[in-house]
């Protein structure tokens, strides 16, 4: 060959890698990586799913989402940019960390970890009870128990737990923080005397030692708990004649409303009510006005109610602004299906100010895909099942219209598997969604290899053949310049298999 030949074959080899490249650049930009397709302006519900989980707390600080719930020996904690993704990472001691073991103060049952960030530390409120063989007396000793940080970092070091001594030394859960006006408060859900065997649950309130979040300013003087709520509605008395969770939001107006939980937590009709600030002393009674109706109750879809959700119970929930702080939204807990009692997962939901009241107009959906909350910026590709490669008598199995992303639905028998090719912008950490549907009666295990790398993923009943959710796992992802990745799937036949979401996290 000649020099103009060697020439010419070099120009049409460089012009060749370049157009290769920049292919690679723009379908890693617009998420066609793989033949999936970018899901960059909306997510899906549940934001965490795990056995026996409860109690979820959202809480937004400096640029950062910090995520925790009910773990029951240990208090978690998760740091992300992104609300919509709150999934641990207990590898990663930047993004997930244990702030706190039951046994260092020997308490056991940690309930309802709330953390919240004031005057330079980081504080945390939780319940905890002392160990005992009679399960009365165990329920009765709940306390509630605070921690401040050394910093300013969540991850750092904390102070020894204490016991936060309250007046009125009965029974006391879910205390929240409120900020207002100067003066520092503690609200709680507590029973009206010290014995209690109804369970007749009740929010109080008692101001703080100025700049002391774990101090009571009078913890002698029983005129010092003041009642603020107590069940009166119908819907408070569901099951079990009970409020509880509260948790305390403003309004645009700077007014504060506190959210709360209300019936039996165990039940379909656990809903969420609020009350107002109406008066100037919050530590009134008066100064409180209670919502004639739920906030969120439960929604069942219906011919008489088209625009039912399939949400069961929602509950105990926590309210952080969107990233650009323009929306309100609520994180909760709801149960996986009818009659799951404390078996729950964790969902968001926008809220509105409506006049200055909070307004839920319709609850998002058990499988609606919903609009990010304002301001979030996320790199996400989602992959059909029905697109993916079928094997051993994998196949399309349902197909209707609204009840998947792509309308469709796939089954895999035993031995049958589905095949995702996915590629990726950059070698990293991926967190892997597997959107999937689990009609029968019983958990059960998704079985997913990542390049051979073998996960096992927890997927709980769902309810309906119709109703999907997510289970997730974080695994590496490559660059290959022979072959993309390979994501595989199999598990029991009883599972439809919908989709699986590759996030980009930090990588894209």
């Amino acid at each position: 060959m000649g020099k103009f030949g060697k020439r010419f074959l070099c120009m049409l080899l460089a012009a060749a890698s370049a157009f290769s490249l920049l292919s690679f650049a723009a379908c890693a930009d617009d998420g066609n990586s793989g033949g999936g397709e970018a899901m960059n302006e909306t997510f899906y519900n549940p934001i965490r799913i795990e056995a026996q989980m409860g109690d979820p707390w959202l809480y937004y600080h400096d640029g950062y989402y910090y995520y925790t719930h009910s773990y029951g020996t240990s208090i978690r904690v998760t740091k992300s940019p992104w609300m919509t993704n709150v999934v641990e990472n207990t590898n990663d001691e930047n993004v997930t960390g244990v702030i706190f073991r039951q046994k260092d103060i020997n308490v056991v049952q940690i309930w309802a970890p709330e953390i919240f960030f004031f005057d330079g530390h980081w504080y945390a409120y939780f319940t905890a009870t002392t160990d005992s063989t009679d399960e009365l007396e165990k329920d009765t000793n709940r306390r509630t128990y605070g921690m401040k940080s050394k910093t300013d970092d969540i991850f750092g070091e904390w102070e020894t737990a204490v016991k936060i001594d309250l007046p009125c030394d009965f029974r006391s859960i879910d205390a929240t923080f409120m900020d207002y006006n100067g003066r520092q408060y503690i609200i709680w859900s507590g029973w009206p005397e010290a014995t209690n065997l109804n369970y007749r649950q009740n929010l109080y309130i008692t101001e703080l030692e100025t700049g002391n979040p774990l101090k009571a300013k009078n913890s002698t003087d029983a005129a010092a708990r003041v009642l603020i709520s107590e069940p009166t509605h119908d819907w408070e008395m569901n099951g079990a004649v009970q409020n509880e969770g509260p948790c305390v939001c403003f309004a645009p107006d700077g007014t504060p409303f506190v959210l709360y939980s209300g019936s039996y937590s165990g039940g379909d009709a656990y809903c969420i009510g609020y009350l107002e600030l109406t008066g100037e002393d919050p530590m009134q009674t008066s100064s409180w006005t209670k919502s004639e109706e739920p906030l969120m109750q439960t929604s069942i879809y219906s011919d008489e109610n088209p625009d039912g959700a399939d949400v069961i119970a929602p509950g105990h929930c926590s309210v952080a602004p969107s990233p650009d702080g323009t929306e309100t939204w609520i994180c909760y807990h709801s149960a996986k299906y009818s009659g799951a009692g404390w078996d729950r997962m964790a969902r968001l939901q926008k809220m509105e100010w409506v006049d200055n009241k909070p307004v839920v107009e319709r609850i998002y959906g058990t499988s609606e895909e919903v609009p990010l909350p304002s301001g979030e910026e996320v790199s996400r590709v989602r992959y059909e099942a029905e697109d993916a490669e079928l094997n051993g008598g994998t196949v399309i199995s349902l197909e209707r219209t609204g009840c998947a992303s792509g309308d469709r639905a796939v089954t895999v028998p035993e031995g049958g598997s589905i095949d995702f090719d996915v590629s990726v912008p950059r070698n990293g950490e991926y967190l892997l969604y597997v959107r999937f549907s689990n009609r029968e009666a019983t958990q059960t295990t998704i079985n997913v290899s990542v390049n051979g790398e073998q996960y096992a993923l927890y997927a709980p009943q769902t309810w309906y053949s119709d109703s999907f959710t997510q289970t997730y796992t974080y695994c590496p992802l490559y660059v290959r310049p022979d072959r993309n990745n390979t994501i595989s799937i199999s598990c029991d036949q009883s599972i439809y298999i919908d989709c699986i979401i590759v996030d980009h996290l930090g990588n894209a």
